[in-house]
């Protein structure tokens, strides 16, 4: 009798306790669950395989980036949208972050706390060219959500205002820090400014 009671309470640790299972992405791209395999082909293309930082050729196998150009959820078209899978798991969603977007985004999450506000200087043509950031987290779990707008001046000395939001796995970022993740996006990296 007692063993009948150990296996069933076994049973009931192995599986998923709906309090922990709450689901965390974008529309339909869900930290931790979407698989390459549910991407429409039609939208989105594989990029190259990362590599290893500081290395021009030892590749990051476990990461596989995919890139939508532009897809639409919630009424919204959300431009050129990267995932990024470990082992075939969605661990990194990144965008820019318009306000059609975060309208949805809030919608969907709530409202993220802000952080304190930064001010740097990249413009070598003096102090009166700052970049500011503005940005605002969310905690959902192991998932961290994290939006960023820079306006202000760049390292080219160029005036920008960009936005960008991403969504990730804290735990699984902690064990492919290795790969070089910084630039999905060459076009915006050009302006951007990682807080």
């Amino acid at each position: 009798m007692v063993v009948k009671y150990l296996i069933v309470f076994l049973a009931l640790l192995s599986s998923p306790v709906s309090a922990q299972s709450k689901r965390t992405g974008l529309g339909p791209f869900t930290i931790g669950v979407s698989t390459p395999d549910s991407l429409s082909r039609t939208y989105f293309r594989e990029q190259a395989e990362p590599v290893v930082k500081g290395t021009i050729a030892l590749p990051c196998t476990h990461i596989r980036i995919f890139k939508a150009d532009e897809v639409q959820w919630a009424g919204v078209s959300v431009r050129k949208l990267f995932l990024v899978f470990y082992d075939n798991r969605l661990f990194q969603i990144t965008c820019p972050y318009d306000p059609a977007l975060q309208k949805a985004f809030v919608q969907q999450h709530g409202a993220g706390l802000p952080r304190p506000d930064r001010k740097l200087t990249l413009c070598q043509e003096g102090a009166d060219k700052p970049m500011l950031l503005r940005s605002q987290v969310w905690q959902m779990g192991d998932v961290r959500a994290l939006a960023v707008e820079a306006s202000g001046y760049n390292a080219q000395c160029q005036q920008v205002r960009e936005s960008r939001l991403t969504l990730a796995s804290q735990s699984i970022l902690a064990i492919s820090s290795e790969c070089d993740l910084e630039d999905l996006d060459p076009d915006f990296a050009r302006n951007w400014v990682k807080p």
